[in-house]
């Protein structure tokens, strides 16, 4: 009897302890390639020989975007976001040439809140082989409501890049 009380009581405390214990993690997302409805300018995907795969994103003179990640802030979480974590593998052909990974904020007007722009370049030692970059910022304190963000490449000097295996996590601290 004094056995059962004793696995109750421990049991009782973990389970406490557990629902005390509230995680900064609010969500991940994973690039798709085969687009969900979260993923957008999917039609720079193509069998490009990926860094997982075959297919990846593909940036050049004509499509200067990459695939990316578009979504309501309050689709994400209930929770207020406060940071997010980049990962996305590259591939430049050129390496004077900057290519740049995008985070941006926009309130319900379409107004921009937030912008990060970090040059890939940085960590890309070699052309034509792939890199992973990783970059995490702090968000502004912002209103939710209809708040946009998005995660993308951005090419503005017409570099050859591929793009591929982004994966994006919020958190709320």
């Amino acid at each position: 009897m004094r056995r059962i009380k004793y696995l109750f009581f421990t049991a009782l405390v973990i389970l406490a302890l557990g629902c005390n214990n509230k995680s900064d993690f609010i969500a991940t997302y994973k690039g798709n390639i085969e687009g969900e409805s979260d993923w957008i300018n999917n039609n720079t995907i193509g069998k490009f020989g990926g860094a997982t795969g075959d297919y990846c994103s593909k940036v050049d003179s004509i499509n200067e975007f990459s695939y990316g990640f578009c979504k309501l802030i309050s689709k994400i979480s209930p929770y207020p976001i406060k940071k997010v974590k980049v990962s996305v593998s590259i591939k430049l052909e050129n390496l004077s040439k900057k290519s740049n990974l995008v985070i941006s904020l926009t309130d319900k007007n379409n107004k921009n809140i937030f912008y990060s722009g970090r040059e890939l370049n940085t960590v890309v030692l070699e052309t034509n082989k792939w890199y992973k970059f990783n970059a995490e910022d702090v968000l502004p304190d912002f209103d939710t409501e209809g708040a946009n963000i998005m995660v993308y490449v951005w090419n503005p000097n017409k570099n050859v890049a591929y793009v591929d295996d982004f994966e994006i996590s919020f958190l709320e601290k």
